[in-house]
């Protein structure tokens, strides 16, 4: 692990700012954030240098791609991530529900459905923005994260949280960003979680509510909601912490979008 030259926390993944030379978190990645001494112009370099960082602090680039990345373009390392994490995110509503299975088996398949396709494309969204501005940008499972979701799962069971967080991993991003381009990738995933509800909303007003699909509505509208306002707090490594230091207008519309949407949810 190398040691953040801004805060000194330790990482896995650190960014190396092509201005002043420092190697830094991911919350400090960027030269407005660490007080950068180099000439910082906004401009971005031709190549992204990808590769792993020894223990000793050296850099072993595995290789140097142009800045015009292909889109929809996967590793093998980010698909087995991203497999694992669908596959915890599946498996822990499904241990919740299974014993509903026989009796109403359309209602545990769309739950667990509901569940995976926020996170899926929660994540997708925040790559796929990456890549179109010319960064590469792959998922990556976090120890922390998938504690913390295995952790909200059992609180979910005793009540005290009312929905799973889901965290498992994030998208990392390699690549000199400004703030515009930060804000335009982290505002990706919440509005798509946005969009999710709003489309389960509309269908909520199509069928019946005591059906099954009028209840599996509620409940995509809630859990996408609940993950966009989760993910819009403007603290720390949270999406809304860099949209919100970006534009707090977009910031604004989002969280009171996905505030309502979850208060509905909540008063059917």
């Amino acid at each position: 692990m190398v040691k953040c030259d801004k805060c000194g926390v330790e990482t896995y993944m650190p960014f190396k700012c092509n201005y002043c030379g420092g190697y830094f978190c991911e919350q400090h990645r960027l030269p407005e954030l660490h007080d950068c001494k180099g000439k910082y112009d906004q401009t971005r370099p031709s190549t992204v240098q990808v590769g792993e960082y020894s223990s000793s602090g050296g850099f072993y680039g595995n290789y140097s791609t142009s800045r015009i990345i292909r889109p929809f373009w996967f590793s093998r390392k980010e698909l087995r991530d991203l497999a694992i994490g669908l596959l915890v995110i599946v498996t822990l509503p499904f241990i919740k529900v299974w014993s509903y299975f026989y009796i109403q088996p359309l209602f545990v398949i769309g739950i667990v459905t509901i569940l995976a396709l926020a996170f899926i494309l929660h994540e997708l969204a925040h790559k796929f923005a990456a890549q179109r501005l010319g960064m590469w940008a792959e998922f990556r499972l976090s120890t922390t994260g998938l504690l913390a979701t295995f952790l909200s799962f059992i609180l979910m069971q005793t009540s005290v949280l009312p929905l799973m967080i889901v965290a498992p991993g994030a998208v990392m991003i390699a690549g000199l960003l400004n703030w515009n381009d930060y804000g335009k990738i982290s505002i990706a995933g919440p509005a798509t979680n946005i969009a999710q509800a709003l489309i389960y909303l509309f269908a909520h007003a199509l069928v019946l509510p005591e059906s099954v699909l009028g209840v599996l509505s509620i409940y995509g509208i809630e859990i996408n909601a609940f993950l966009a306002l989760f993910n819009l707090i403007p603290f720390g490594v949270f999406d809304g912490m860099k949209i919100y230091k970006w534009d707090k207008r977009v910031w604004a519309a989002a969280a009171i979008t996905a505030g309502l949407l979850v208060l509905f949810a909540m008063m059917i």
